[in-house]
């Protein structure tokens, strides 16, 4: 009897309960950091390329490699001058770990108040 009386009250909280909502425009939505995933490879003449993703939509079979702005794939010497070139563009490192040849890193960077 009692589970039963447990299980009313629990049900009636579960659909009375509702989720608070930020209003636009208000500082509950306001973000203080950004963040990206990097994923980088080497390639077989020894240099390594990354993928960057933002959050962004990704297409089906793409990698979103970071591209010049003649949409070619930019290779780096290695893991760490990729990591050295985010840095240089506000990029923190958070966490990174390998699987193989693949390395994979969570950056950061403030964004401004």
């Amino acid at each position: 009897m009692k589970s039963l009386f447990l299980a009313i009250v629990l049900t009636g909280a579960a659909l009375t309960a509702q989720a608070q909502q930020p209003v636009a425009g208000s500082s509950a939505i306001k973000r203080t950091e950004e963040y990206c995933q990097v994923q980088s490879w080497a390639k077989l003449n020894g240099k390594f390329v990354v993928a960057i993703d933002y959050g962004q939509e990704r297409k089906l079979l793409s990698a979103n490699v970071y591209r010049d702005a003649a949409g070619q794939p930019i290779e780096f010497n290695s893991v760490i001058d990729a990591l050295n070139w985010l840095n240089s563009q506000g990029w923190e490192l958070v966490n990174g770990y390998g699987e193989g040849t693949t390395n994979t890193f969570v950056m950061r960077r403030r964004l401004p108040s």
